[in-house]
């Protein structure tokens, strides 16, 4: 399932966060868990929680960048979503782990995720097609409206494979164009050979890939990926997707609150009590941004993944060092220029997607996970490049892999 999302909505820099309930469907996609992963192998396409990574082509990065900078182990998966982006000539597939050390919590790196891109060769020779075709339908308007001159034409198989193709070595005008190619001969098929093209190589395709930002790659020390029982896995679970959809409801009682952020009341990283007990009523969590978290999440409580591109994030407190990075104190105004800017192409970056506490429950559940050492985070932020720069990197099989920024609010620890 595809984590895909044509935005309706132009999201400004800074939006407000008060906690108000917008009615009707939002511009938000909403992940459900589905049915638990069988001993099928799962296919990189395929948005799910837990397992094992899948990886494009079956080219794994380097496991440096799974693992935990604290203990240096290699983390389990949380979640691996598809989401490609519409109009790109490449597949992408944004990774999270989070190490389950108890000892590593709230430390920098214990939580890391990283994007794929694949080249898709079939997919670059379609759109060049659809615009070689575009191009020759241009001309013959032009022929049959002579002297009109429509400006400069963009020769797309020019920018992809080289100035050699399509015979021209320089933006032209579409008279020109129409002009030149009316001296060569006549018997000379216009339309290119596409199975006669050789496929690029790896440097070639990452030098040539079309609106993406082609940045130099990470230095990531390349270590081979463990085998699956080298390291730990979660119980993993496809997941669904549908649009949000909010309803206008009074603001829920703190209590209340409490009780439906864990659907089961007494969740599995918890003995004998709520995911969310330990939080008192008068609690500073119980502030504007908690209180729109909560009475977002209790209507589509069984929610584990929020993705909108772009969007604002769903935020778990405003007491914490992500808040500080991205709300206003005094307003509760996220700017999401406060990203850290992309370590590739020092872009900015943008948020996509959140993992949410009901996930918690559903990936310790059946996973013999200690229930006094389970996760305790309230939600996990990603943010990722606005420009989905391509590294410059890429191998034998067209697959890259660039590292994302991750912001977690832990649950709040009580003195």
């Amino acid at each position: 399932m595809s984590l895909q999302i044509e935005n309706e909505y132009d999201s400004d820099t800074d939006m407000s966060l008060d906690s108000e309930t917008v009615s009707g469907k939002t511009s938000v996609l909403l992940g459900y868990p589905d049915e638990q992963v069988g001993n099928e192998s799962p296919s990189v396409l395929d948005t799910r929680i837990g397992g094992y990574a899948i990886w494009p082509k079956n080219s794994a990065p380097s496991a440096a960048l799974a693992k935990c900078k604290s203990c240096k182990s290699v983390m389990p998966l949380l979640l691996q979503a598809y989401a490609s982006l519409e109009g790109t000539l490449y597949e992408r597939v944004i990774y999270l782990f989070a190490c389950k050390n108890a000892g590593c919590r709230r430390r920098d790196g214990s939580v890391r995720a990283f994007r794929s891109v694949l080249y898709d060769q079939d997919r670059m020779n379609k759109v060049a097609a659809e615009q070689s075709k575009k191009k020759q339908q241009s001309e013959e308007s032009v022929k049959a409206r002579e002297g009109a001159n429509k400006g400069p034409s963009v020769n797309l198989g020019s920018m992809l494979f080289g100035d050699d193709f399509g015979n021209s070595s320089t933006q032209m005008t579409v008279k020109e164009s129409v002009k030149e190619s009316t001296t060569k001969n006549a018997s000379e098929n216009l339309t290119p050979d596409w199975s006669s093209i050789a496929a690029p190589s790896a440097d070639e395709i990452a030098a040539r890939l079309q609106n993406s930002s082609i940045s130099q790659s990470q230095t990531v020390a390349p270590e081979p990926w463990p085998t699956k029982e080298e390291y730990y896995a979660y119980e993993s679970y496809y997941l669904y997707v549908e649009s949000e959809y909010l309803s206008e409801e009074p603001a829920l009682e703190a209590r209340q609150r409490i009780e439906i952020l864990d659907p089961s009341v007494a969740g599995p990283s918890r003995e004998n009590q709520d995911e969310w007990s330990s939080v008192p009523e008068n609690s500073t969590l119980m502030d504007v941004v908690f209180q729109k978290f909560a009475d977002t999440v209790a209507q589509n409580s069984m929610q584990v993944v929020r993705y909108e591109r772009k969007g604002t994030p769903l935020f778990y407190s405003k007491n914490d060092a992500v808040a500080e990075l991205l709300l206003n104190k005094a307003t509760s105004a996220y700017n999401s220029e406060k990203i850290p800017r992309c370590a590739l192409c020092n872009s900015p970056r943008v948020y996509e997607l959140q993992l949410m506490p009901y996930a918690i429950q559903v990936l310790e559940e059946n996973s013999n996970v200690d229930l006094l050492n389970g996760m305790e985070w309230g939600t996990i932020i990603v943010g990722t490049c606005n420009q989905d720069c391509v590294p410059s990197i890429l191998d034998k099989d067209g697959v890259g892999y660039a590292e994302e920024w991750v912001g977690v609010q832990w649950e709040e620890t009580q003195n």
